[in-house]
């Protein structure tokens, strides 16, 4: 079984051949629609619903507790259509919000309230098992994420981080490669390290003739992405 029970187009959810257990919960859900760059959970707000994203794509985020701007921000994942996220709550008495849920584009999210999902799970057995695998998948990123920021150079991360994004739903296919479009504050967040340090390394790259950059679009080419297979640090 997968760990998502969804058939996707691209990255919305297809209205042909949906489980029996994914029609249910959308009955049982109220469906909104967000703008980008729209916080849907806040760090600190009670726990009381589960979210399964329908449509779009959406970041977790941490931010150090402090007074300080946006800059501080890491960025944990990327979740897209056919991921839940906010199902901590379910597992922790009292809970509070630890990290923020933030739209990436315009999307469309269905919201389940705890108590009708755990009755619902009752009879569709798949969903509990769909929000454990996808959690399982989340420590393995996490766990590797680890790994690379305490062994793996800065280029050989930001390397892989262009891979990874290539292979988000978003990302365009074209002829000789695919393009993805991204600040370079944004992969500093997600690497951890500083938008400076992404210029001289997204440079570098470019000098190589592994990647082409225009502003927030950066092209990865293809003979780069088949070279990724064989090594964890070049594109």
């Amino acid at each position: 079984m997968s760990a998502n029970l969804f058939p996707f187009a691209n990255d919305a959810l297809s209205p042909n051949h949906l489980p029996e257990s994914v029609k249910a919960l959308l009955k049982r859900a109220y469906i909104n629609r967000y703008p980008k760059r729209t916080s849907i959970i806040e760090v600190g707000s009670e726990s009381k619903s589960l979210y399964l994203i329908l449509k779009g794509s959406v970041s977790i985020l941490l931010k150090e507790d402090d007074d300080r701007e946006d800059d501080r921000e890491i960025v944990v994942a990327y979740l897209n259509a056919g991921d839940f996220f906010g199902e901590m709550g379910l597992f922790e008495a009292e809970p509070l919000r630890t990290a923020e849920v933030r739209t990436r584009e315009v999307c469309e999210i269905a919201e389940i309230s705890y108590e009708n999902f755990i009755e619902l799970s009752k009879q569709y057995p798949d969903l509990n098992y769909t929000i454990f695998a996808q959690l399982a998948r989340r420590l393995k990123n996490t766990t590797r994420k680890m790994t690379d920021l305490a062994f793996i150079d800065v280029t050989g991360r930001i390397a892989r981080c262009l891979i990874e994004l290539a292979n988000q739903p978003e990302a365009m296919l074209l002829p000789n490669g695919r393009q993805i479009r991204i600040t370079r504050q944004e992969i500093g967040r997600i690497v951890g390290c500083s938008r400076e340090m992404v210029g001289r390394v997204l440079k570098s790259l470019e000098d190589q003739g592994m990647i082409e950059t225009e502003g927030k679009a950066i092209l990865i080419y293809d003979s780069a992405l088949e070279n990724s297979e064989d090594s964890n640090h070049s594109v």
